[in-house]
């Protein structure tokens, strides 16, 4: 083949591809049927608009649709088949416990869980699995479990309390929760609270392979190719990998041990819903594959131990800067649990309003999970705000709507925990565990773990905040869980009974 050949041929190429390319975009926004709804250009033209402010501008997403909706209004196309929603009410009707929406496979499959409970598209798929794991995770289970959480309390309490310096408690609420996590699913802690300055190796590396989720999701095929860029290129990149391919590492080892155990029919085993969840599994399944294990183990280790120590990190900055609210708190628990001795339990603390209150309010300015969670409209389409949306559109709408609309919670940056005693409707709104059939399997241990931790440490400690501004907690980095840009949040502890 001539030269000349070869050219021609390479001119008819990239003439077709970018007549192909111009009738796409064409489609996309005239003639396609979200056409009609507003949004950026665009956005209508390439997913790669939103990808942009999720992996190249770093987890920046959740905050730029809040512009686009402030432009577009409260519903905004943000590709090409994907609505944005910022209507408290939407996120009720596509979370309803109906599940007529599934979830988005392009967006869940970047978390590499595909066989878990989490990652499992296919909703009946997904009942079944939840049905079986829900058994060690109803409140009855939890209650079971209490004593290894307030163990793990107990323990943060001992080592802040005899800390001379300040402690980062970004890192030791994390120490304490995936303390608590491995415990009750491995049957032994991580030992992540006898790390030195509480910097726990495996948390170090979640928190360095969390910046690559997005990367993930977005450019998928980037992933085999990382090893072998020049470090200048990928350097990051090789070190989030590197990082993630360590925290699959810890899972498999302790999945392995696990059926180990099941095999040698182990004598350490506990009773169920008390701890060692795998254990149980394999003994009542024992069929289980390790892969299946492996995706449940992985998933429940990333969610069991962040969203409840940003949590702790949100609603203990601001009862610690608040005095008021500070005071009365602490009166609230000495009244309820009177002498140096007192050993609160969950279902005492619950019966504590004020506490209550704090946390649905530490819930709603932390968010749990910050992402808009992606799901699929079923193949009758769907009325949504008024509109009605074609079979098969993506469809989506973040907590931090929810939780910052000004409808519901006037005043939405500030730390108001009494908007909760002066209306019991507003739990309804609450949604840092989603809401429906796919909501936070780990609800009743997160709601177990942050009564133990804000009850016996408000009660046992006198804390005080070093050099901490609400700027630390104004802007985060969407990760599918907030990462805040300030400084961490460091404690002293003055006192201790």
């Amino acid at each position: 083949m001539t030269l000349g050949a070869t050219w021609s041929i390479c001119a008819y190429s990239l003439a077709f591809l970018s007549l192909w390319l111009v009738l796409v975009f064409i489609r996309r926004a005239y003639l396609h049927p979200l056409s009609c709804f507003p949004g950026p250009r665009l956005a209508a033209w390439t997913p790669l608009y939103k990808a942009y402010y999720e992996a190249i501008k770093g987890g920046q997403w959740v905050h730029h649709v809040d512009k686009l909706h402030e432009a577009y209004g409260d519903v905004v196309r943000v590709g090409p088949n994907e609505l944005h929603f910022n209507d408290y009410r939407v996120y009720h009707k596509i979370f309803s416990i109906s599940g007529q929406f599934t979830k988005d496979p392009s967006f869940y499959s970047c978390f590499g869980v595909g066989m878990s409970t989490f990652g499992l598209m296919d909703p009946e798929q997904a009942r079944l699995s939840r049905e079986l794991m829900s058994t060690y995770f109803s409140r009855r289970a939890v209650l079971q479990l209490e004593s290894v959480i307030q163990s793990k309390v107990d323990k943060l309490i001992q080592l802040l309390s005899s800390r001379e310096n300040p402690s980062d408690m970004f890192y030791a609420f994390r120490c304490a929760t995936m303390d608590i996590i491995t415990t009750y699913c491995f049957q032994s802690p991580l030992g992540c609270l006898d790390s030195n300055n509480f910097k726990a190796p495996l948390l170090t590396d979640i928190q360095t392979a969390v910046s690559l989720l997005w990367t993930m999701k977005s450019f998928p095929w980037i992933i085999p190719v990382i090893p072998f860029l020049p470090t200048y290129l990928g350097g990051r990149l090789q070190e989030q990998c590197q990082a993630f391919l360590n925290v699959q590492s810890f899972v498999n080892t302790a999945i392995s041990v696990v059926q180990q155990n099941a095999a040698l029919q182990d004598t350490r085993k506990v009773p169920q819903g008390i701890a060692g969840v795998f254990d149980c599994l394999l003994e009542r399944f024992p069929s289980l594959g390790a892969a299946r294990l492996f995706h449940e183990g992985l998933s429940l280790i990333q969610a069991g131990s962040d969203p409840v120590a940003n949590t702790c990190i949100v609603g203990f900055f601001h009862v610690l800067k608040n005095p008021s609210i500070h005071s009365r708190l602490k009166k609230e628990l000495q009244a309820a649990f009177p002498g140096p001795n007192a050993k609160p339990g969950w279902t005492e603390l619950e019966r504590i309003p004020y506490l209550t209150a704090i946390l649905k309010e530490s819930l709603r300015m932390s968010h749990g999970f910050v992402s808009p969670l992606p799901r699929v409209v079923g193949p009758l389409g769907a009325e949504l705000a008024g509109h009605q949306i074609p079979p098969k559109t993506i469809v989506s709408i973040s907590a931090v709507s929810v939780h910052n609309h000004r409808d519901l919670f006037p005043e939405p940056h500030r730390f108001r925990p009494e908007r909760w005693l002066e209306s019991k409707d507003l739990s309804q709104h609450l949604v840092a565990f989603s809401k429906g059939p796919r909501m936070c399997l780990g609800l009743n241990m997160a709601w177990a773990e942050l009564y133990a931790f804000f009850g016996t440490m408000f009660l046992k400690l006198d804390m005080v905040l070093v050099d901490a501004s609400p700027d630390d907690y104004a802007d985060f980095h969407d990760y599918f869980i907030p990462i805040h840009t300030g400084k961490n949040l460091h404690i002293q502890v003055t006192q201790s009974s």
